[in-house]
């Protein structure tokens, strides 16, 4: 008899080990990418953050929400920030929300996210 060949059950023993590695990496990218997506919005939220900050600075004792696209039209962040959650422009109603607090004599930055954008969570 000619032994030259695989058998069947060789044959899917490899399909089925090939199938598990598959599905590892399949599995393992899909978290990098995500992570990565974490990552950027954080990064992200300090800037606009950052913006909002320099904000206050050219406008003393403003409290109160300035949205994303006024930081973006008056130069404080950069223009068509891109949510790395949508993959989408931000929403016009995204804003920070800029409070003061008289017993510590600090500024308070807070991000509201509208519906259609999402948070880094």
């Amino acid at each position: 008899m000619n032994k030259k060949g695989f058998t069947l059950i060789e044959l899917l023993v490899v399909i089925v080990i090939l199938s598990i590695i598959g599905i590892i990496a399949v599995s393992t990218i899909d978290k990098n990418i995500k992570d990565g997506r974490v990552k950027t919005c954080k990064a992200q939220e300090k800037n606009i953050i950052e913006g909002a900050k320099m904000y206050s600075v050219d406008n003393p004792n403003y409290v109160g929400e300035v949205n994303i696209s006024s930081l973006e039209g008056l130069g404080y962040i950069k223009d068509e920030l891109v949510n790395p959650m949508t993959d989408e422009k931000y929403d016009d109603s995204t804003s920070v929300n800029i409070s003061y607090d008289e017993s510590t004599k600090k500024y308070t930055y807070t991000i509201n996210y509208s519906e259609k954008d999402k948070g880094c969570g």
